[in-house]
């Protein structure tokens, strides 16, 4: 038998004991299953899970987690129907069949948060910066709030984080930042709510001046952050949106392409990032 198979085996084995225990009302002895179940669906790491396995495996645990905090706190409405649904989802797992997952998460919750696929808390290396102080009286600042950006497979990225630059002419200048991560996911988009005061004077943008976005997670398998894809604007698209209440990015294709020449759509899907300009006169 498979080490991924002798896990499931495992996992089923102590899913199913924690269920019967809480169809029955015995807290208790569910609170302690349940606690079991959520240690071994958090340690996976050498189970090399492909991308959808993994995510069922996240879905499964936040769910059983939620269900815990249901019994032990009155807190949320996840039932027992809810971990049914894991249970059968997590039978299906490593049968070489596509999954039909019915995992109900509440909206908002980052399905990697307290596990050990959600380990790495120190990468973001280019905090954010206050406002520009050094500025001429009569100059103009930006600000640039991420709203959120929009992906298909929005809940399976572990704290993923939007990279900030100022690019002229292909070359980026000035302090690069880096957002929060975001651990908030609805309706597709990662969530970010996060301002970022460009250091450069807007008085300094030329056309060859553009603002990149770099949306970056980490990946646990390789240990590393990665880039998944990109936005900029250019400088008649800062101009405009000031003027504008959201304005929608493009995605592009990694790798980050400074230049701007042959990029790619991410998607053909209406998923952008989403960004809202604030002008500052000094």
């Amino acid at each position: 038998m498979s080490k991924k198979h002798t896990a499931k085996k495992g996992w089923l084995r102590a899913l199913k004991a924690a269920h019967e225990h809480d169809q029955w009302g015995q807290s208790i002895e569910a609170t302690d299953g349940y606690t079991d179940v959520l240690k071994m669906l958090g340690n996976v790491d050498d189970l090399n899970l492909t991308v959808n396995e993994r995510e069922i495996v996240a879905k499964s645990r936040a769910v059983v987690k939620e269900r815990m905090e249901a019994i032990t706190a009155g807190k949320g409405a996840t039932t027992a129907k809810e971990v049914k649904g894991v249970v059968q989802a997590i039978e299906g797992l490593f049968t070489g069949k596509d999954v039909e997952v019915d995992i109900k998460v509440r909206s908002g919750v980052n399905i990697y948060a307290d596990s050990k696929q959600n380990m790495i808390t120190d990468f973001v290396e280019n905090a954010l910066l206050p406002p520009p102080r050094s500025v001429k009286p009569g100059s103009q600042t930006i600000s640039i709030v991420i709203k959120s950006i929009g992906l298909k497979d929005a809940p399976t990225y572990i704290d993923p984080f939007i990279t900030v630059s100022v690019v002229r002419n292909g070359k980026q200048i000035g302090p690069i930042q880096d957002t929060k991560k975001s651990h908030v996911v609805k309706d597709k988009h990662v969530k970010f709510e996060e301002t970022v005061h460009i250091q450069t004077p807007l008085d300094e943008f030329t056309g060859g001046h553009s603002i990149f976005f770099e949306f970056k997670h980490y990946k646990p398998k390789k240990k590393k952050v990665s880039i998944r894809c990109f936005a900029f604007m250019e400088h008649d698209e800062i101009l405009q949106a000031q003027k504008q209440k959201l304005t929608q990015l493009e995605l592009y294709k990694k790798p980050t392409n400074f230049t701007k020449r042959n990029v790619n759509l991410f998607s053909i899907k209406q998923l952008y990032l989403n960004v809202k300009v604030v002008t500052h006169k000094h």
